[in-house]
């Protein structure tokens, strides 16, 4: 298990050294502030330093102390499928719309995996579909994905 896991943090510094080495490329600083260049060698950098931290945690920890399955049970394995098709379902943004698919996709996650109640899942998936639509439309200037139903168009979704 810690084979792997030191593998993954390899991984990690190697896909970090190649973000700052693309990021170099770029533009770091505009006369408006960051560049294309700024965010991606900062994150990288942060994900780097992380990397080689955790992988010094790792060689000086026992052997013994990290012994386990790699692989999840089967109810892990199912629920890991599940959220990989609830991320494919996804794919219907275009049709239906960011709202009413992210208000689906936080119900399925809350509700049927996390077994939250009825109350708390709609609160919380009505909350992310309509702040998050708005946050970003009308603070962050970003346009998301609107219906392509005439119907749910009219509603405002």
């Amino acid at each position: 298990m810690q084979r792997v896991q030191r593998a993954a943090a390899v991984c990690f510094i190697a896909l970090s050294g190649y973000v700052c080495i693309a990021a170099i490329g770029m533009e770091y600083y505009t006369k408006l502030g960051p560049g294309p260049g700024f965010f991606p060698f900062w994150l990288g950098s942060i994900m780097g330093g992380l990397s080689i931290v955790w992988l010094i945690q790792l060689f000086r920890q026992s052997e013994k102390s990290n012994e386990g399955r790699f692989l999840p049970e089967k109810k892990g394995v199912i629920q890991i499928v599940l959220i990989l098709a609830a991320l494919a379902a996804t794919a219907v943004m275009s049709v239906i719309g960011f709202q009413l698919t992210m208000f689906l996709f936080m119900v399925f996650l809350l509700r049927v995996l996390g077994r939250s109640s009825v109350w708390t899942t709609l609160s919380i998936a009505l909350v992310c579909s309509v702040g998050v639509f708005h946050l970003f439309g009308r603070y962050l200037d970003v346009q998301l994905p609107a219906s392509s139903l005439s119907m749910l168009a009219a509603l405002g979704l």
